[in-house]
């Protein structure tokens, strides 16, 4: 027995057909916009069901070739570090953002791991889920596109620009001139010990600024210090900070904000003043980086508008497969107060 609190009970189109006195086919004929019905019945069928509230089922729409109005996006992370994380949060939000006005949705999930990512996006393909999906965080070896192109799913790969053995479509940008202009900054200032705390060693990103890290450091003629590659952990950053320590870098670019403000929080821990006796660069920006003191000078690229393009990077290749490769925006040097001429040797 249904009671107040109970769900309104799914209308189907058989239901719909009885009430109005028509045929099933003629219903399913009216609502999906196809011939071999009357306008007039098409109009009434249409009204009654908008009246009712009456919504489309994603699997039958998906059977019947119809698509589902929905992308989606697996992130392989910890939900507590996920909600600390406010670059994919915006990131998120910009992607809604480009949906929302098209009646789309984003169906969203996490993961524990890169392989549960993968048997995410062969369940989405088996029960017809989502018309596409946006892929994050490209590996070294990565697996993904090539099992998403045996799934036969549209896919945009974000942060994957560059790499020769991409299958999939993708938006990224060039890390590898903001790294070089961020070493002639430091230089500039009069540094010459500049360490790198990077990303994790398998996504393709953190390698790759690593590798830019390295010739931009060759290049301004000084030896690079050993990257240290974390996964964004603050207990990582602090082993980074110990390991670092007997090098006595000078500057440290930090790969995102939370590993920048974990090393600042151990620098103060050491008595090391910042930006007097170290500089500090976060590689992203986000207001966390605002709100340290000193707040942080960091490389800033928009997340938001950076979800907006992979939404429509996505779109593009569901219905034009034409979305080979979009370059965004390089990210730029917000100085804020981190950052100050190298200590003199004494």
């Amino acid at each position: 027995m249904a009671t107040a609190d109970s769900p309104t009970p799914r209308l189907t189109i058989r239901e719909l057909a009885a009430e109005l006195g028509v045929s099933h086919a003629a219903v399913s004929y009216a609502l999906n916009g196809k011939a071999g019905v009357s306008e007039e019945t098409r109009a009434r069928v249409v009204e009654a069901a908008r009246e009712r509230g009456w919504q489309p089922n994603t699997a039958a729409r998906a059977l019947a070739g119809q698509g589902t109005d929905s992308i989606g996006l697996v992130l392989a992370r910890e939900p507590d570090a996920l909600a600390s994380d406010t670059f994919y949060l915006r990131f998120i939000a910009g992607i809604q953002a480009a949906l929302s006005p098209r009646g789309m949705t984003l169906t969203f999930q996490i993961a524990d791991s890169l392989a549960s990512e993968i048997e995410v996006y062969r369940r989405w393909a088996a029960q017809g889920r989502v018309d596409g999906v946006i892929v994050v965080d490209p590996r070294i070896d990565d697996p993904r596109p090539a099992v998403l192109v045996r799934l036969g799913m549209p896919a945009v790969l974000v942060g994957g620009q560059g790499h020769a053995e991409q299958t999939l479509a993708a938006v990224g940008a060039d890390d590898a001139s903001p790294m070089a202009e961020l070493v002639q900054v430091l230089r500039e200032r009069g540094h010459r010990r500049i360490a790198y705390v990077a990303g994790p060693s398998d996504f393709a990103h953190a390698v790759d600024r690593a590798e830019s890290y390295r010739e931009a450091m060759t290049r301004a003629g000084v030896a690079p210090l050993t990257v240290i590659h974390t996964h964004y952990g603050a207990d990582e950053a602090a082993a980074a900070w110990r390991a670092l320590r007997p090098s006595e870098p000078t500057a440290i670019i930090a790969d995102n904000d939370q590993l920048a403000v974990a090393v600042l929080r151990c620098a103060r821990a050491d008595a090391v003043a910042v930006p007097e006796k170290l500089s500090i660069v976060s590689w992203e920006d986000s207001p966390l980086c605002e709100a340290t003191s000193p707040p942080l000078s960091a490389l800033w690229r928009d997340p938001f508008a950076l979800g907006r393009r992979s939404a429509a990077a996505i779109l593009a290749e569901i219905s034009e497969h034409s979305a080979e490769a979009i370059a965004i925006e390089a990210a730029v040097l917000r100085d804020r107060g981190s950052i100050a001429d190298a200590p003199q040797a004494h």
